[in-house]
Formats: C-alpha cells, sequence, structure tokens
C-alpha cells in the first residue's frame, strides 16, 4: 500500500514538472510575439518635414548674397550691387560670343600706352585715377563672367566690372586683355573667398580665411587673342 502511494506521488510530481515546463515555454514563445505586437503599435517618432523648394531657394539666395562680391555698397549709395538692382543681374556680354572684343565704356584715351599689369603693381604707391594695364585672363567667373584674374608673370590682379554694368564672355582664359579702371587693394572675407572659388569652378571647402587681392574696378576692357 505504501508502495503504490509513493508511485503515485512521484508521477502527480512530474506531471506538475511536465505542466510547469509547458507553460514556461509556452510563456517564453509568448514574450516576442508580445514585443512585436508592442513594437507595431508604438508610433514612429515624427520626422522633420522636408524644407520646401521655396525655402531651400530662400536659404541658397542668402548663402550668394553674402558671399557676393558686388554686395558691400547694397544699402549704401553705392549702385555696384547687383542684388540691389531691379533684375539682380549683370549686363550681358556686349561683344562677340567668341571670347574676343571690347566690353564696358570705350577707353577713355583711344591713343594711349598700356602697360603692363605688374609694373603698375611694382610702384611704390597705387596710381591716382584711371590706369590703362595689360596682362593675361588667368581665371573668369564660370557662372556669368563677372569677374575674371588677370596676370602678368608673377603679378596679379582680381578684375571687377564697375558698377556691375557688363560680364566679359567666360570662354576668354588665356587671352590678352587691356584693361582700364582703377586700382585698389582689398580684403575679401571667408563667405566672399567661398564664393569666388566655387563661381571659379573651384571646391569652396578647399579655401577658408580671408585673402587680399589687388583689385582693379575695369570701365572697359579689350580682350585679344
Amino acid at each position: 500500500m505504501f508502495t503504490l502511494r509513493l508511485s503515485s506521488v512521484v508521477l502527480l510530481s512530474s506531471l506538475l514538472a511536465v505542466g510547469c515546463d509547458s507553460d514556461k515555454a509556452e510563456g517564453d514563445k509568448a514574450q516576442p510575439k508580445a514585443a512585436a505586437a508592442a513594437k507595431a503599435t508604438t508610433p514612429a517618432p515624427d520626422k522633420p518635414a522636408a524644407e520646401s523648394p521655396a525655402v531651400v531657394a530662400k536659404a541658397d539666395a542668402d548663402a550668394d548674397h553674402n558671399g557676393c562680391i558686388y554686395a558691400e555698397g547694397e544699402k549704401g549709395t553705392d549702385p555696384s550691387c547687383p542684388h540691389g538692382k531691379a533684375d539682380g543681374e549683370a549686363g550681358e556680354p556686349q561683344g562677340p560670343a567668341t571670347g574676343e572684343g571690347h566690353y564696358g565704356t570705350p577707353f577713355s584715351e583711344a591713343d594711349a600706352k598700356p602697360l603692363p599689369l605688374g609694373q603698375v603693381l611694382a610702384a611704390a604707391e597705387p596710381p591716382a585715377g584711371s590706369v590703362l594695364v595689360t596682362g593675361e585672363v588667368e581665371a573668369v567667373c564660370k557662372k556669368k563672367g563677372c569677374w575674371m584674374v588677370v596676370k602678368d608673370g608673377e603679378n596679379s590682379a582680381r578684375v571687377l566690372m564697375k558698377d556691375h554694368g557688363f560680364a566679359v564672355p567666360m570662354d576668354c582664359r588665356g587671352k590678352k586683355a587691356t584693361i582700364e579702371g582703377t586700382l585698389a587693394s582689398r580684403t575679401f572675407n571667408e563667405a566672399q573667398v567661398k564664393h569666388l572659388q566655387k563661381d571659379g569652378g573651384g571646391d569652396p571647402s578647399e579655401v577658408s580665411g580671408e585673402r587680399t587681392e589687388h583689385v582693379l574696378t575695369a570701365s572697359g576692357i579689350l580682350i585679344q587673342s
């Protein structure tokens, strides 16, 4: 009798143990399902709304404005900034589109003999008034033709167009240029330096800091082969 009861107890314990293990296994299986269900019902975090094309365009325009080399006189009486003009653009090249011709106003003295740019830059004092110099076009704005760099040997000057009133063809690099204008020294801030690098076809991230250059504000330019 005692042996029978002991066997019954052992059998009952085994059944209970199996039942517990089965419940635990079912519980383990249910946990991933519950987690997946909770994840599916949890709302995803809100994504930042994409900026509208108008906002992006305004940001780009502001960046261009901040780096514009013609923008310094915009709020004053200087009319040279293109942003202060009704159309916001420089004048188109007036000469032929072959990269040669005369741009801007006629030279004030048609028979005047131009001086090499290097000779003028070597002077102890910048010449007063207008000068007529020659050099080779080393670089030109690839966006509009609103500036170029002219070199003479180791010397160079950046040429800006007076009142932003005209432009030169963008294929004039390597050609001879005769420029009439006023010469000065100018420091460009970092935004302007990057803007010039971009408009010249370079990578703005490759340049930084301020840059001081000789600047020739041109009233007229003659480009020849």
